[in-house]
């Protein structure tokens, strides 16, 4: 016998705004909180509240040197 279990539903990304501070269940990545120890976080806005962030920076280009430059910057 061949009995299909049951499967929970996926459970839908729900998370705080950082500027409404309302609860939205279609959260938007607005910024990268980076540590030197342990991890980071993202912080999430709603999708009415994410054009007012500016876009979040790439990490690497960051860096004095940028992408595909030398250690000391001269490419």
């Amino acid at each position: 016998m061949s009995e299909s279990t049951p499967r929970t539903p996926a459970r839908k990304p729900v998370r705080l705004c950082v500027r409404c501070y309302l609860v939205t269940n279609a959260p938007v990545v607005v910024a990268e909180v980076h540590q030197n120890s342990g991890p980071g976080w993202n912080m999430y806005a709603c999708p009415k509240c994410a054009p007012h962030f500016p876009p979040v920076p790439d990490v690497i280009d960051l860096f004095p040197s940028g992408r595909g430059g030398d250690r000391d910057g001269v490419e």
